[in-house]
Parts: C-alpha cells; sequence; structure tokens
C-alpha cells in the first residue's frame, strides 16, 4: 500500500510542475480573439495531458525494452525470467501508449482546426484531416508503433526481437518532434535534429534509470556500470542538443532570463543538474554498506519535477519569431532562393542538415578511435583505408551540406548530382574502408553467457536472417531498382521533397541502398552469405542495365519529375522545368554509369586474382606432396575403370 502511495505522489507530483509550467509559460489554454476558431478549453487541456501521457508512456516502454535487451542479465540469447516479466508489463503500458497517441493526435486535429473536440466525429472531419495534417499524422504513427510493441511484446523473446521492439519505441517517442512547433523556425533543421536526439537522450537516460532502480537498490555493480556508459552518452547527448535546441528557440542569449520561455530552460537545466548529481552520489555509495533509499527517493522525485517541466516546455511558446520571406516558395523551403548556380556556390556554399552532419562526425570520430585503438593492440591497419573512409564521408557531408545542397531542394538537375554522389560515389569509398573489419577487430572480444556485447550483438547480426535476406543478390537489386524506379516515377518524390523528414528520408535510402550494394559486389567484409564472383558480376551488370534505362527515360520524358514539388519553389533563374529534369537524367548517366563501370571491372579483377591465388596455393600443396591430390584422383578413375571392365566380362 505504501509502494503504491509513492508511485501516485510522484506521479501527481509530475502532474503539478507540468500543469504549472504550462500555464506559467504561456502554453495553456487562452481565449482567442472574437472570428479565430477555437477548439475551446477543455480539447485543448486534453490534448496537453494527452502529450503528456504518451511521453510518460513512451519513455517507460523506451527504457525498459533497452534495459532488457542491453543492460540487463541475460538467458543466452534470449531474455531472462525477469526480463520476460518486464517485457509483458512493457507490451500492457505500450496499449496505453498507444491509446494516448491516439488521443493525442484526435485533439491536434481539432485543435488546428478550431473546432471543439466532440465536433471532429461528425462531418468526416477524421477521414479528411486526421492523416493529412503532419502534426496529428505523426502522433497516429506512434499509435500504430505503440500498438505494433503491445501485440509483438507478448510473444517475443530473442534478443534481436526485443532490441527491434527498442528500436521502434525510439521511433515512436522521435515522430512527433519531427513535426513539432520548431518546424517552422528558419534554422528548422537544427530545430528538429536537437529535439529528437533530446527527446530520444532524455527517454534514454530517464526510462532506463527507471528500469535498472531494482538492480541499484540491489546494488547490482554490472549492470550499475553497463547503465553508467549508457547514462554518459546520454547525458552527453542531452547537454549538447539542449544547447542547440535553446540557439535554435532563442533570439539572443538574453531571452534565457528575460523570457518564460528561457526560464523554463534554465528551470529544467536545474533540475537535470540536481539528477547528474544525485546519479554520481549513488554510484559512488554502490561499494558502501549504507542505504540508498533516501537518495533515491529524491532522485525519483526530481525525476518527475524535470520530466513535468521538460513536456509542458514542448508547449511553450518560444521567444525567437523567424522574418517573413519574399515569396511563397521560400516559405516552404524555410530559406531565401539561393542564387543562380557557380561553382563556387555549389562546392563552397553552406546550408548544413545538422542530422546528416552529426551522423558523419560521429562516424568519422569512431573510424578514428577504432583504427588508434587496434595500431594500440599493434594490430596493421592500412591508412589507405582510413583515407578511404574519410573521402566517402566527406562526400556525403559535401552533398547534404554544402551548397549544392541548396540547389538539390529546387533543382531537379542538382537533386541528381547529390543522389548518385550518397548512392554510387561515397559508398564505394565506405566499403573499401571496410568498417566492419575494424569494429570487430578494435572492440574486445569479451564473451559472457548472460550478457552480450557490442562485438556479439554486431555478429548477431551479421547471421541474423535479415541479414541473409537483406544481401541476397536479388533483394539488393530490388532496393536498387526502387530507388530509381519505384521513387521517381510515381508521386512519392514530390512527396518526400514536401518534407524535411521526408527529405533525409530519402538521403538515408540512397545512401544505405548504394552502401549495400557495394557491401554485396565489392564484398571486402565480413557477409551473412557467400556470393560468388560471377553473381557479384551478373548483380554489377544487371544494375548498371537498370541505372541505364533509368538515366535514358529521365532524358527522354515529356514533363518534368516532381513537379506537384518543383512548381511549387521554382527560383527565377528556372525557366523550365522539363529541361531541368531532362538535364538531371543526363547527370544520371554521366555520374552513375562510370562508378557502376569502376565496380564492373573491380570485381573481374578481384575474380582474375582470386583464380590466380587458388592456383597458386594448389601448386604449393602440388610441390609438397608430390601432387598426392592428382595421383588420388587418377587411382580413383583407375580403379572405376577396373570395376567397368571386370562387370563387362
Amino acid at each position: 500500500m505504501s509502494g503504491f502511495i509513492a508511485r501516485l505522489g510522484i506521479f501527481l507530483l509530475a502532474i503539478i510542475s507540468f500543469a504549472a509550467v504550462l500555464i506559467y509559460g504561456g502554453g495553456a489554454w487562452a481565449p482567442l480573439p472574437e472570428g479565430i476558431p477555437d477548439s475551446g478549453q477543455a480539447t485543448s487541456w486534453t490534448l496537453q495531458f494527452a502529450v503528456f501521457a504518451h511521453v510518460i508512456l513512451g519513455l517507460r516502454v523506451f527504457g525498459l525494452l533497452v534495459t532488457w535487451a542491453f543492460i540487463a542479465p541475460t538467458n543466452g540469447e534470449t531474455i531472462s525470467r525477469e526480463g520476460r516479466t518486464a517485457v509483458l508489463h512493457a507490451s500492457a503500458i505500450a496499449a496505453l501508449w498507444s491509446l494516448s497517441a491516439v488521443i493525442a493526435g484526435l485533439t491536434t486535429m481539432a485543435n488546428v482546426l478550431g473546432v471543439p473536440f466532440r465536433e471532429i466525429f461528425r462531418q468526416g472531419f477524421i477521414a479528411t484531416y486526421l492523416m493529412y495534417l503532419p502534426p496529428s499524422r505523426s502522433y497516429m504513427i506512434t499509435a500504430l508503433i505503440a500498438l505494433t510493441i503491445s501485440i509483438a511484446g507478448v510473444f517475443l523473446v530473442s534478443l534481436n526481437a526485443i532490441s527491434l521492439l527498442a528500436a521502434l519505441a525510439g521511433a515512436g517517442i522521435a515522430a512527433p518532434l519531427l513535426n513539432s512547433h520548431a518546424a517552422s523556425l528558419g534554422s528548422h533543421s537544427l530545430a528538429l535534429t536537437s529535439s529528437v536526439a533530446h527527446g530520444l537522450s532524455m527517454s534514454a537516460w530517464v526510462g532506463c534509470l527507471w528500469a535498472v532502480s531494482a538492480f541499484v537498490k540491489a546494488k547490482d555493480l554490472k549492470v550499475v556500470a553497463r547503465f553508467s556508459a549508457l547514462a554518459a552518452t546520454s547525458v552527453a547527448v542531452l547537454a549538447v542538443s539542449g544547447i542547440a535546441a535553446a540557439y535554435a528557440r532563442l533570439d539572443s542569449i538574453s531571452d534565457l532570463w528575460l523570457s518564460r520561455y528561457g526560464q523554463i530552460v534554465i528551470l529544467k537545466t536545474v533540475f537535470f543538474a540536481i539528477l547528474m548529481a544525485l546519479a554520481i552520489q549513488i554510484r559512488a555509495r554502490l561499494t558502501s554498506t549504507g542505504s540508498l533509499v533516501k537518495f533515491l527517493s529524491a532522485e525519483v522525485a526530481i525525476m518527475a519535477l524535470a520530466i513535468g517541466v521538460g513536456v509542458a516546455l514542448h508547449s511553450t511558446p518560444m521567444s525567437r519569431i523567424s522574418p517573413p520571406l519574399n515569396s511563397a516558395g521560400e516559405e516552404i523551403l524555410g530559406f531565401a532562393y539561393p542564387p543562380p548556380p557557380t561553382l563556387s556556390t555549389i562546392i563552397f556554399g553552406w546550408n548544413p542538415e545538422w542530422f546528416m552532419l552529426t551522423v558523419c562526425l560521429v562516424a568519422a570520430a569512431l573510424y578514428t578511435f577504432g583504427v588508434m585503438r587496434i595500431k594500440r593492440n599493434q594490430i596493421k591497419w592500412s591508412t589507405l583505408r582510413t583515407i578511404s573512409f574519410m573521402v566517402g564521408i566527406g562526400f556525403i557531408i559535401w552533398t547534404t551540406n554544402a551548397g549544392i545542397s541548396m540547389y538539390a531542394k529546387v533543382s531537379f538537375e542538382y537533386h541528381m548530382i547529390q543522389h548518385m554522389t550518397l548512392s554510387m560515389i561515397a559508398p564505394i569509398f565506405i566499403i573499401l574502408s571496410t568498417p566492419i573489419t575494424l569494429a570487430l577487430r578494435a572492440l574486445p572480444a569479451q564473451k559472457t553467457s548472460d550478457h552480450r556485447s557490442l562485438r556479439e550483438w554486431i555478429l548477431a547480426f551479421l547471421h541474423s536472417g535479415y541479414s541473409k535476406l537483406i544481401t541476397h543478390p536479388l533483394m539488393v537489386l530490388a532496393i536498387f531498382t526502387f530507388g530509381l524506379y519505384g521513387m521517381y516515377f510515381t508521386p512519392l518524390f514530390a512527396t518526400l521533397m514536401g518534407s524535411h523528414t521526408g527529405h533525409i528520408f530519402m538521403e538515408l535510402h540512397f545512401l544505405i541502398s548504394g552502401l549495400l550494394f557495394s557491401y554485396v559486389v565489392i564484398g571486402a567484409d565480413p557477409s551473412p552469405r557467400i556470393v560468388p564472383y560471377w553473381s557479384r558480376l551478373m548483380i554489377t551488370i544487371v544494375g548498371l542495365s537498370l541505372h541505364a534505362f533509368f538515366a535514358i527515360a529521365l532524358m527522354q520524358s515529356s514533363e518534368p519529375i516532381g513537379v506537384d514539388w518543383y512548381i511549387q519553389v521554382q527560383p527565377p533563374w528556372i525557366t523550365d522545368l522539363l529541361a531541368d529534369t531532362l538535364a538531371g537524367g543526363s547527370i544520371a548517366w554521366a555520374l552513375g554509369e562510370v562508378p557502376m563501370f569502376l565496380l564492373l571491372v573491380t570485381v573481374a579483377v578481384m575474380w582474375s586474382r582470386d583464380d590466380t591465388r587458388l592456383a597458386k596455393q594448389l601448386d604449393r600443396a602440388a610441390d609438397r606432396d608430390g601432387d598426392a591430390d592428382l595421383k588420388a584422383y587418377n587411382a580413383q578413375l583407375g580403379a572405376l575403370n577396373n570395376r567397368d571392365n571386370a562387370t563387362n566380362e
């Protein structure tokens, strides 16, 4: 009974802090001027508390799944009995998370349309607007993800499956953040990237802290050590993303203490600083005989206050307001039209896409760390591989952050340069650097029965059925073909170009499909299946042919590709959208065929060298044993011949 009262008190503390900060910051309902549609006070508060429930429940599900997949003790390749109970608990909470997301989606739609909640069930509002409006659509996506977790969690027990559910939970948390009110800012790339990083790192830290509290009380040092590594990373990401988020949302440093948004940011920072201090104290006392109850109680209370403040901050009006741009097309883009393209503006311009930039910098840092680690262990590593990786990363950074990235959003010709670089050029350099081999050599080969190390996670993924499926030659070609024909010759291309999230999805698809194609064809890294050289050669030839037909189809197109998007954001220096499409087809031909041909030559050379190497090995073996294999083969043929002769007689 006392435990229930304590949990209820913590929940009420979070609710009170949420409501108080929401009212103070101006995020609570207030009557609108006459003539402006208003959904009403009841709908507004229902929305706010539905969002609050969505955050709390999503955080709890994410924390449980991450903890029992990556931190807590396991039972070989499956979760333990305690883990099974925790996953069933997460499954039940996921059902409530799905319900809260549905309510948040419906009330968001009502709030945007300015109608009371009860009215949306009439006149076809749901069928017309629920999946059309990005904010309500994002909550419905989260609801579907949470429902999937709720159902799948009842049946799944393997570590691979639970890790997949954890990834889905992370996607469910991120979806609404991609359509937050920060999307209207001029620096929306920084605002949205920092929001997602902040939300996921906070969920990982607080959610896993909640989940491992029993291990902390029991002073399980192994589990606490694993959590500490995750917590340190999460806190670092939380701090950096918090600074970036504040920078994107505040006009000046003085807004931190002059605006209510800034004041709430400071309050939230203080709460999380206290949480970190308490965590350090608890970690220091784990090896002592004293009780941790007081410290844990204080930590839980501060955590509840911090969560309430953080969720309320999400709905607080920002002090920064983006100045209006000169045209409707520029408002859609979020930035002014770039000037007519020159070599200088294309190569040296700067328009950072913070998500891709962050991923590339982290990848480069990890690769560098891996090289340093294996060299400390006196393991040789080719400098050319390191250079190859950095060149590939450099191409990705350039094509997604330099001036070309601005032109790619308004011109199909420059979009195709971006596409070809991401899918055809950068992947070859990255795959030649053998990053998987580096990871397996750099990570310690520690194997225990109750926990899967990072190196074992990589090996488990390589040997999984999913990896075997996506590295099948036919699947590789299918993914490659979808990126060409399924995207550009359907309305999907214009739809994805119409949102920041869709544009990132395209960039990731181009890059991942190119990496997969090069990974299977080059075969320099460990692979879940052995693909013979003749099969690699056929994949490259078919891919070359498909790409050639694609480029020809573009060059012979009678109407612009993605016209529904490009006509909205057409800058003055583009006078003919069809000519722009035809130029894009020429780029696809020029930039695509050369890398594919180089891959073809590379496979042929590797095949020839492999045959030569095999022949030399056989010759050396023959010299050592006097050609024993050939003599044995001839003896076997002679015996068969003698048997046939005896039978005929």
